[in-house]
C-alpha cells in the first residue's frame, strides 16, 4: 500500500529549502507527499511530480472571534489526518527564537499530537537549531522534541544541545547528497550569494558595509578579466532586492560584466547556472555547501553562526569573514584565501544520506 505523508516546510521560494523538498521526492518516487502550504507557487515547482501535492494551509482569515486561531479551526475541517501515515517537518533554520515563537511553538505541538494520537509517525530533517535568547526555548523545544519518532539536525552545535534525547540524530547537511552532475564550463567567471542585512535582527548597521564591500570584490574581479553572476537564493528575503541596489551603484562602464540570477522555482537551471562559476564568494548558507559540492574555490561571509558551525564540523572555519568584520576585510585578503579554500570530501556527501535513515527504515 503507497504510503501518504505531510510536509511541512519553509515554503517561501528559498533555493536551499527548495532543494531539501527536491531531494526528499526524488529519494521516495512511491510516496504520496501532501505539502502543508498557503504558497501555490508550489504547485508550480514541484509540477513534474505526480506524487507530489498542495494541501493548502489556511491563514491570516479575519474571524471577527479571535478567541480561535484560524490555523487549527481550518485546518481541522479540511485535513483528515487520518489519511496519512506520518508528517515530516523539513528544512534548515527552523527552529528560531523570533518574537512569535510560542505561537509556532503551539502550532506545532496541536499538529504532533495529532498525529500521535492516532498513532502516526513524525520526523524532524535536515534542521539546525537557533539562533535563540533564553533557556526557556531550549526547554520548551526539549518537551515538543521528545514526542517525535526521530530527529536528525545537521550541526553538532544543534545536536549537543539535544543529545540526551534517544531519537536525536547527527548528519551532514541534506543538500550534500544531492550529487553533482553538471558539467562546469571553462567560462573565467565568478559568483557571488547576496543577502539583505538590513531587516535582519543585529545585522541592519552592517547593511552598508556589506554592500560597499561587495561591490569592492566584484570591481576588483572585473578588472582581473572575471564575469559576474550574481544569485538571488531567496527573492522574498531580499536576495534580488539588494543585487538590484548593487548594479545600481557599481562603475556604470562594468553593468554590460554583470548577470543577475533570481531563483524562481526553476531549481536545474539556477544550479546549473551556479556550478559554472569558477570562484564562489557565498553568504547564503546553501551557497557555501553548493560551492563545496562542485568543489569550487569559495570565501564565505557569515552572517548567522549556522554557516561558521557547518565549517567548525567540516575543518573548514579558517578561511572566511564574519558580518561585523567586514570593513576590515580587504580584497587582496580574499583574492589570496579563496585560491586553495576548495572541498571534496566524498564521505560527507555519503554520510548526508543519513538524514534519511530512520525514514527509510519506516518507508521500506
Amino acid at each position: 500500500m503507497v504510503k501518504k505523508i505531510l510536509v511541512c516546510a519553509y515554503f517561501a521560494k528559498n533555493l536551499g529549502d527548495d532543494l531539501f523538498l527536491k531531494i526528499l521526492f526524488d529519494r521516495y518516487p512511491n510516496v504520496e507527499w501532501d505539502l502543508l502550504t498557503a504558497n501555490r507557487n508550489y504547485k508550480r515547482i514541484f509540477e513534474n511530480y505526480r506524487n507530489v501535492k498542495i494541501t493548502y494551509l489556511y491563514r491570516g482569515l479575519n474571524f471577527r472571534n479571535h478567541n480561535y486561531n484560524p490555523f487549527y479551526l481550518l485546518n481541522d475541517l479540511f485535513l483528515s489526518y487520518k489519511k496519512y501515515d506520518a508528517f515530516i517537518n523539513i528544512g534548515g533554520s527552523i527552529f528560531m527564537q523570533s518574537p512569535a515563537w510560542k505561537l509556532k511553538l503551539s502550532e506545532r505541538e496541536y499538529l504532533l499530537r495529532k498525529f500521535k494520537k492516532l498513532g502516526k509517525k513524525a520526523f524532524v530533517l535536515g534542521a539546525n537549531f537557533g539562533p535563540y535568547k533564553d533557556e526557556q526555548f531550549i526547554e520548551e523545544y526539549k518537551e515538543l522534541f521528545y514526542e517525535y519518532d526521530d530527529i536528525c539536525f545537521r550541526d553538532t552545535y544543534s545536536y549537543t544541545i539535544f543529545k540526551d534525547l534517544d531519537n536525536v540524530r547527527l548528519a551532514p547537511d541534506i543538500a550534500f547528497s544531492l550529487g553533482s552532475k553538471v558539467k562546469r564550463t571553462n567560462e573565467k567567471s565568478i559568483g557571488f550569494s547576496i543577502i539583505d542585512l538590513e531587516k535582519l535582527e543585529g545585522l541592519k548597521e552592517y547593511y552598508e558595509p556589506y554592500n560597499d564591500k561587495v561591490i569592492s570584490l566584484i570591481e576588483d574581479y572585473i578588472n582581473q578579466g572575471y564575469k559576474i553572476k550574481l544569485f538571488s537564493f531567496c527573492d522574498n528575503e531580499g536576495d534580488l532586492k539588494v543585487i538590484n541596489f548593487i548594479k545600481e551603484n557599481i562603475n556604470s562602464n562594468f553593468s554590460s560584466d554583470l548577470q543577475v540570477f533570481n531563483y524562481d522555482g526553476n531549481i536545474e537551471t539556477f544550479l546549473r547556472e551556479f556550478k559554472s562559476c569558477q570562484i564562489i564568494i557565498g553568504t547564503r548558507f546553501h551557497s557555501v555547501i553548493l560551492a563545496m559540492l562542485n568543489n569550487q574555490p569559495f570565501f564565505p561571509i557569515i552572517y548567522n553562526e549556522k554557516t561558521y558551525n557547518l565549517l567548525v564540523d567540516l575543518k573548514m572555519n579558517k578561511v572566511c569573514c564574519h558580518i561585523k568584520d567586514i570593513e576590515n576585510l580587504s580584497v587582496e585578503s580574499v583574492v589570496e584565501a579563496i585560491k586553495n579554500n576548495t572541498f571534496n570530501n566524498s564521505k560527507v556527501f555519503l554520510n548526508a544520506d543519513k538524514q534519511f535513515e530512520k525514514l527509510d527504515v519506516f518507508l521500506a
